[in-house]
């Protein structure tokens, strides 16, 4: 049987340095995302990886769901959105196809999606013509 001494004292460790490898991937995020913004671009390029930055708007139900869910049983919406569809919500929000009262409950903020891709993959596209 194993030492619990030396088995928790190895999982606090990891659990620590994943913290950490986090909080330096949120710093990492944040200056990737102001650099992006500082030269006017979606894309930044690595040595081995391009890294594409997409703004979007986020949307913060409110604690309390119960008001909104209401709202839009009485709008005739629930039928369609019974579950909220996170994807489907956001695309009636974005394009504005959604009652004021219902937008009033909710709150949107800036948020940006950052993904890695091989350099490979973006020459390509121009190598094939595109």
């Amino acid at each position: 049987m194993a030492n619990d001494n030396g088995l928790v004292d190895e999982f606090e460790k990891l659990e620590n340095e994943k913290k950490e490898i986090e909080r330096k991937e949120e710093e990492l995020k944040k200056k990737i995302i102001e650099l992006a913004k500082e030269k006017g671009t979606g894309v930044l390029f690595g040595n081995h990886k391009k890294c594409l930055i997409k703004e979007y708007e986020k949307i913060i139900y409110p604690d309390n769901k119960s008001e909104l869910i209401n709202l839009i049983k009485q709008k005739g919406l629930w039928d369609d959105l019974s579950i909220i569809n996170y994807p489907r919500f956001q695309s009636r929000v974005s394009k504005n196809g959604i009652d004021k009262e219902i937008l009033n409950l909710i709150k949107k903020e800036k948020a940006f999606r950052i993904s890695l891709r091989d350099i490979n993959d973006f020459q390509n596209l121009f190598s094939i013509g595109y």
